[in-house]
């Protein structure tokens, strides 16, 4: 097979804008991660598309697309798809960007690593993705459409886009002056939601997803900041929890009958709380920053299973490890 791995941020897809700093890393850094692993499948012939600005990846047994800017992306791929016979997509859900390269590649006839168009739609709506699981049953934080106009309770909320990728744009607000400067500084452009805070401990689950059906990997802490008031990701520890596995796997088993569009490598980010209780944030259907640790923690190789399911193979995440590990961020 002949793989096309795009990472967004890294492989030009803001060749002719601005790197967005802070996501340039976490990018980086699943690029990195998903090159190794495949690097080590046999019969995988590797094409990588590479921004000019930024660092290429190191030891790449690949073919380097170099991107200068002032290219077309759409153009150039199309004047190579001959080259390769399927996509391995990481990209941010903001604007449609994930689901609309997608449909890019996909209108192409390439092989595509990613959900259906419609998981993607859904899951790119935050607000929707809640409602849509609570109706199924799912426990998930209470949310809401954000409008300058609602009348909003005393006590901690959070602030984000409907569409938001990461903490971008995340924010803890806990006092009615604090809601009147953030008003001021939103994008109209954007659509936002309010939840409110629970405490507890963020954490996120990566599963792999097949056919209405889940297949659990670990799960993960992310250990967050405050900064002006905005959450920041500066580390995630993978692997932890491991006691708990099998609540994660029902977990991971509703979302999949409650979304079976979604396909390959997808987490899940959620709150347990102090009384204990699982509550669902949101949806990524991608590879996620906590992918960079799971090799090292467990020992397998989630690309080599996601490529299997191309072929309809059953994932076998047997376990040669059991480790915890640390992706530092920053």
């Amino acid at each position: 097979m002949r793989l096309l791995v795009f990472e967004f941020i890294t492989g030009g897809g803001f060749v002719n804008d601005i790197l967005p700093a802070s996501l340039m890393q976490e990018g980086r850094m699943m690029r990195d991660a998903l090159l190794q692993d495949l690097r080590s499948i046999e019969n995988l012939q590797l094409l990588v598309l590479s921004d000019e600005r930024v660092e290429q990846p190191q030891e790449s047994e690949g073919v380097l697309l170099d991107i200068k800017q002032g290219t077309d992306l759409v153009s150039y791929l199309q004047n190579i798809k001959a080259d390769y016979d399927a996509v391995w997509l990481i990209a941010p859900e903001t604007d449609g960007i994930l689901v609309n390269w997608q449909q890019f590649f996909k209108q192409e006839n390439k092989q595509v690593c990613l959900s259906t168009r419609k998981a993607l739609m859904l899951c790119q709506n935050k607000l929707e993705t809640t409602h849509h699981l609570q109706k199924a049953g799912i426990n998930c934080v209470s949310s809401q459409k954000y409008q300058p106009s609602i009348t909003i309770d005393a006590g901690s909320w959070v602030l984000k886009p409907i569409d938001s990728v990461g903490c971008e744009d995340v924010y803890l607000i806990e006092t009615e002056q604090q809601w009147l400067s953030r008003a001021q500084t939103l994008d109209k452009q954007r659509e936002y939601l309010i939840q409110p805070y629970i405490k507890g401990v963020a954490l996120s689950l990566s599963a792999l997803f097949y056919q209405g059906k889940a297949t659990f990997i670990c799960c993960n802490q992310q250990h967050l900041n405050l900064k002006s008031n905005e959450f920041q990701l500066h580390a995630c520890t993978v692997n932890v929890q491991q006691e708990q596995s099998l609540d994660y796997q029902i977990l991971c088993s509703k979302i999949a009958q409650s979304i079976p569009g979604l396909w390959g490598y997808s987490g899940i980010d959620l709150i347990k709380t102090e009384q204990g209780e699982l509550v669902i944030l949101e949806i990524n259907p991608r590879l996620t920053t906590s992918y960079v640790g799971i090799k090292q923690a467990t020992g397998i190789n989630v690309a080599a299973q996601v490529l299997g399911l191309l072929d309809n193979r059953v994932p076998d995440l047997t376990r040669t490890r059991s480790n915890t590990v640390l992706v530092k961020i920053d």
